[in-house]
């Protein structure tokens, strides 16, 4: 006997079941959300600006959010800067558990740009590790955010041209968002949107260097990260923006040499025999940093 399919009936399934790869809802963010920046230069430079969590605040101006920055000049999915004397699985680990410990609601992570020298061929252990470390990530229940990496800028003659590299830059931005999609995470597109392609004579607008962002480039990545995250963030004054990046700015180096101190060998390392003594003075940073953002809090609340 041949079987029909009702067509209320199916209509009433394919509308129930989500596709895979739908969209995630809005980012929304309430008083008590933690978010964490998670990646390599862009990240660990984007706390001497503060922009990026400026424009998370001003789209939720009334919410109380913490933030956290761990990004690490040169890092990869690998965690290769962050062993110190260690391998890098070792730093990887102490990684994924100071995640953890500070309980995030949302990680933003910022990879590829460090990866993409391994050209094409390097594609799939980049795309291993990475869902690795989402699959890593995942216990925190966090909202991920991935971040791609933007074009270097064309400083022109006797430099080389970047156009080589941003092709590759390119395959690595291709896969984050194929990554992104799959797995319903946000994405934030710099590549094509932050530095255009070279036009007429080179020069250097959105980085110091044709690589490491300018507080411009950081500027407009914060208005593509609003953009792309469909957030709708309010307009600080101009005193009040400044103090808000003045503030920001003190409470991100607190936290850095709280988690990140110079002499971190002797304090938590090989040699803390010498002087691991100190360490407990880290934990004192934590009041001042705490200080800083309900004052943060209080500015951008009262716009």
């Amino acid at each position: 006997m041949k079987q029909r399919l009702i067509p209320g009936l199916l209509f009433c399934v394919c509308f129930l079941i989500q596709p895979a790869g739908a969209a995630p809802p809005p980012l929304k963010l309430k008083s008590g959300d933690r978010v964490i920046f998670l990646g390599n230069t862009m990240i660990e430079r984007a706390q001497k600006f503060g922009r990026w969590e400026e424009v998370l605040l001003r789209s939720f101006p009334e919410a109380k959010l913490s933030f956290r920055n761990l990004g690490w000049s040169g890092d990869t999915v690998w965690a290769d800067s962050r062993g110190i004397f260690d391998p890098p699985a070792v730093g990887y680990q102490r990684m994924i558990k100071q995640i953890e410990d500070l309980k995030p609601t949302v990680i933003l992570l910022g990879y590829g740009g460090n990866e993409a020298f391994a050209g094409k061929q390097g594609l799939p252990a980049f795309e291993n590790q990475l869902h690795k470390l989402l699959a890593d990530l995942k216990p925190t229940a966090a909202k991920i955010v991935i971040v791609s990496p933007h074009r270097y800028e064309n400083q022109g003659a006797p430099l080389p041209d970047p156009a080589a590299h941003n092709r590759d830059l390119k395959l690595y931005t291709d896969s984050l968002k194929r990554i992104a999609d799959k797995g319903n995470y946000y994405f934030v597109d710099l590549y094509n949107q932050l530095i255009p392609e070279p036009a007429g004579p080179p020069g250097l607008k959105w980085t110091t260097n044709s690589i490491h962002l300018t507080e411009a480039g950081y500027q407009k990545a914060a208005e593509i990260i609003a953009a792309d995250l469909e957030l709708q963030p309010i307009t600080l004054s101009p005193e009040v923006d400044q103090k808000v990046r003045d503030l920001t700015f003190h409470k991100n180096r607190q936290y850095f040499y709280n988690w990140r101190p110079q002499n971190i060998t002797y304090l938590l390392g090989f040699r803390k025999h010498e002087q691991g003594q100190n360490a407990k003075e880290l934990p004192q940073f934590i009041p001042l940093i705490e200080k800083n953002e309900a004052e943060i809090h209080r500015l951008v609340s009262h716009q």
